[in-house]
């Protein structure tokens, strides 16, 4: 039987990130690291904007050379997937038969895709985007001219209808609810991004659903609630991901919308470790657990798992954030915005070019920022952190005259 100090399950940012913080902790430490795709750890969020855009090429979405790993000493073990744990015992049972012993582990085994049980949904030219080769899938499909059918105005469905757009291919979004990006837009700030991406040529259809995809040799058209066939070329599908938990829920770990851990990314059993996408953890700034699906988060996660790992015990502390590009707006936003009772907008959504606060008695705990000052972010940030009283200042942080450092 194979043995390691640490093993490294999953095989995207998180992990890559754990493996590099432990080799600077421990410089003699045996560490494995296996992946499920064939693929050593590469950037994912490109996938959605350069890379189907035809900005970044394929070799350059991976974060290292292979040498990187054997100079380093991180063995990967890549196109497998750790099949179960043994927790008393310490070990792993790999698909390809293997078993290794380990100290401690990390789970880090991101999300998949939500799949639609729709007619149709096997046929060819029907895709999902998680992986690069499913980007590769969805761009031997993107000729100019061709027609595409996205399900979902999330942020994912939104990147790739602009994608797609700038390769010359007529997108259609297709959205449930009454506007895009229903979980966390209101009915303004959605307006103002879905009408500028008509202008670039996205069409959309909201309030309205895909019942079945048709065709014989590849998908040809879909069928909408609303009765009508919409003739396509292709169909992309971003509805959502589920965090991959099967494995840490076989084992016994205490799962809960994503593996449940506490502030310094331990699970129920202390030798084991959770980061990414599938680490439901303690939010000491908003006082609440939480489960966040973003490149930030992973990064620092699988980072701070592996100083706990080598024992030196620091808790969560991190402003979560998010970015997106659609066509030429630039979106980040950072905080908590599910909690708030007042909505300030810094600048004019005619504009393009503003930022949307969201406050809760009077304090800043969120905001989404559209092509606005870059300076102005690391304020907010600061002031979201501070839970600084900001009653009596409305007037001035809709003023964009006003230096938001004064506060």
């Amino acid at each position: 039987m194979e043995s390691t100090q640490y093993l490294l399950i999953g095989g995207g940012l998180a992990s890559s990130q754990a493996a590099k913080q432990l080799r600077r902790d421990d410089q003699s430490a045996s560490i494995v690291l296996v992946g499920s795709e064939p693929h050593p750890p590469y950037d994912r969020p490109p996938l959605s904007k350069e890379f189907l855009q035809g900005r970044k090429s394929r070799a350059e979405l991976f974060y290292d050379p292979a040498s990187y790993f054997e100079e380093h000493r991180i063995e990967l073990i890549l196109g497998t997937t750790v099949e179960s744990l043994d927790l008393s015992g310490k070990s792993a049972a790999l698909g390809d038969g293997r078993t290794i012993r380990f100290d401690k582990a990390l789970i880090a085994t991101g999300g998949r895709p939500v799949r639609l049980p729709l007619q149709g949904a096997h046929l060819p030219g029907v895709h999902y985007l998680r992986t690069i080769d499913d980007a590769d899938s969805i761009v031997r499909d993107a000729a100019a001219g061709r027609r595409a059918v996205i399900i979902g105005a999330g942020f994912i469905g939104m990147e790739v209808a602009a994608s797609l757009t700038q390769r010359g291919v007529h997108a259609t979004v297709v959205e449930t609810g009454a506007h895009i990006w229903p979980r966390f837009a209101d009915a303004a700030l959605a307006q103002t991004v879905q009408q500028y991406c008509e202008s670039k040529g996205v069409t959309f259809r909201t309030q309205d659903q895909v019942m079945a995809m048709l065709g014989e040799d590849t998908v040809s058209s879909v069928t909408m609630r609303s009765g009508q066939d919409l003739s396509c070329d292709f169909v992309c599908i971003g509805v959502g991901i589920v965090p991959n938990v099967e494995l840490a829920r076989k084992a016994g770990l205490t799962v809960d919308n994503g593996i449940v851990v506490n502030e310094y990314l331990q699970s129920s059993h202390p030798d084991i470790f959770a980061a990414g996408d599938v680490a439901n953890y303690v939010d000491l700034l908003f006082g609440k657990r939480r489960r966040v699906e973003h490149w930030g988060h992973a990064e620092y996660t699988g980072q701070l798992a592996a100083q706990n790992m080598a024992g030196i015990a620091q808790p969560y502390d991190l402003l979560t954030y998010v970015w997106s590009d659609i066509f030429d707006l630039h979106l980040e936003f950072a905080g908590d915005e599910s909690e708030h009772d007042q909505v300030l907008i810094r600048g004019r959504l005619e504009d393009r070019a503003f930022t949307i606060l969201y406050l809760k008695e009077h304090r800043l705990t969120a905001y989404f920022a559209i092509n606005a000052n870059a300076k102005e972010l690391p304020t907010l940030q600061r002031l979201i952190r501070s839970k600084k009283h900001l009653s009596g200042k409305e007037l001035q942080l809709q003023d964009l005259a006003f230096l938001l450092k004064t506060l």
